[in-house]
């Protein structure tokens, strides 16, 4: 016959407290960057987010009016 544990609901208070104190531990464990890091770390990414919303937008724009002009290039021509 198998034996199996049962939690009580004060081991899974003691779970949930032993659970938060490893969270603490390993958050001052944290190497947090100086603000002059995190400004630096952010105008790399508002850049590339930049840089990728030029690019879909041109490949965007191309690609409609090379739709357009094929799709429509006989309705325009019925005048």
């Amino acid at each position: 016959m198998a034996v199996t544990a049962r939690r009580t609901d004060q081991d899974q208070d003691f779970a949930i407290v032993r659970f938060l104190r490893e969270v603490y531990d390993e958050l001052r464990k944290v190497v947090w960057p100086t603000p002059g890091e995190l400004w630096r770390y952010t105008m790399v990414v508002v850049a590339t987010v930049v840089v990728l919303a030029v690019f879909i937008g041109g490949v965007d724009l191309v690609v409609g009016e090379a739709v357009k002009r094929w799709v429509y290039s006989g309705l325009t021509k019925t005048g």
